[in-house]
């Protein structure tokens, strides 16, 4: 009879976790439910001499998300919480953008990222996600200072296969479920912006609210058939949750989302 109400028990707990969690995923879909599909942008000429036809994605990582964009006017249900957005190519805060973390690239095709990254940071967990994997050559393009309003790079731009991984502020990490998709696997990792600098913006010394002067950060990959990915930052960035795992973390809209490769 106990084995049966332990079972039982069991039963029931198991079906409110799954409950549970389709809760959580829906409502956190509902933070980005749109597509950003990704800008045709030419023709790329990979190491090896092959041509792929090229698009492009311009993003910005915030320390909040007063930005407003996909979230709504004030930053939404969580204005605290850290956030990726549509960008603009220098950087630009895009306020009244509908979509941005949910992208759309096409197969066999050159993908070139460009984040813009407004945030402070501290140390990984892992520093295997210190380090540029699956971009083209192993390696991304870095300017550690890019200023908003020249519209310029204010320090050089060098190329990095790895930063240090007590200086990360998040990450882009995209794979796939092992499946009979093709397997996709890049991270990068996205250098903070300088701490105090972040605070000052913030307390408002910056009409925006953000640094004049993010990181930025560009790398390059090539799209297999079509399938549909997940991505999302490996940097602890859920504050005031178990391993800061949570809020931000583990919500579609924030710091995660869908990939999708579609002709």
């Amino acid at each position: 009879m106990n084995k049966r109400l332990f079972a039982a028990f069991g039963t029931v707990v198991l079906g409110i976790a799954v409950i549970a969690g389709i809760g959580t995923y829906v409502a956190a879909a509902k933070n980005d439910p749109g597509i950003l599909v990704a800008d045709a942008a030419g023709t790329y000429t990979a190491p090896d001499g092959k041509s792929y036809p090229q698009v492009k994605l311009n993003l910005n990582v915030y320390p909040n998300s007063g930005f407003g964009g996909h979230h709504g006017a004030g930053g939404g249900a969580h204005p605290d919480w850290v956030s990726y957005g549509a960008g603009g190519p220098n950087g630009e805060i895009l306020s009244d953008a509908v979509n941005g973390t949910n992208f759309q690239v096409p197969p066999h095709t050159a993908v070139t990222i460009t984040v813009f990254q407004y945030d402070s940071g501290e140390t990984l967990n892992n520093d295997f996600f210190a380090h540029v994997r699956g971009t083209v050559d192993g390696t991304a393009k870095f300017v550690k200072s890019y200023d908003t309003k020249a519209k310029a790079n204010a320090s050089p731009e060098t190329v990095i296969t790895n930063i240090p991984a007590d200086m990360v502020g998040h990450t882009f990490t995209l794979h796939g479920l092992s499946d009979e998709q093709d397997q996709l696997f890049v991270s990068v990792p996205l250098m903070m912006a300088i701490d105090e600098e972040v605070g000052a913006a913030e307390e408002g010394a910056t009409e925006s609210g953000y640094v004049q002067h993010p990181t930025k950060t560009t790398f390059t990959f090539i799209t297999g058939d079509e399938g549909e990915y997940i991505w999302n930052c490996e940097f602890p960035c859920g504050d005031g949750t178990i391993a800061r795992f949570g809020n931000a973390m583990s919500a579609m809209g924030y710091m995660s989302g869908h990939f999708i490769v579609k002709a």
